[in-house]
């Protein structure tokens, strides 16, 4: 989580922000449907961005 956390602080692009506070979100315990509707994305997005961190850090959540 400190990684994600460094992440999000170091002012990422807009698109990487969004990622990165999805996961973040899952990891907090959220719904998925909590996260579609706080940050209007589809279930697939959180799924998608979830496992790139969860494979590659944060790096997975890059550009």
């Amino acid at each position: 989580m400190e990684e994600l956390t460094k992440f999000i602080q170091s002012n990422p692009d807009p698109r990487e922000f969004k990622r990165a506070l999805a996961v973040q979100m899952v990891l907090q315990e959220y719904t998925y449907d909590a996260i579609r509707d706080v940050l209007q994305v589809s279930g697939g997005f959180i799924t998608r961005w979830k496992q790139a961190f969860e494979k590659r850090g944060a790096t997975g959540l890059a550009l």
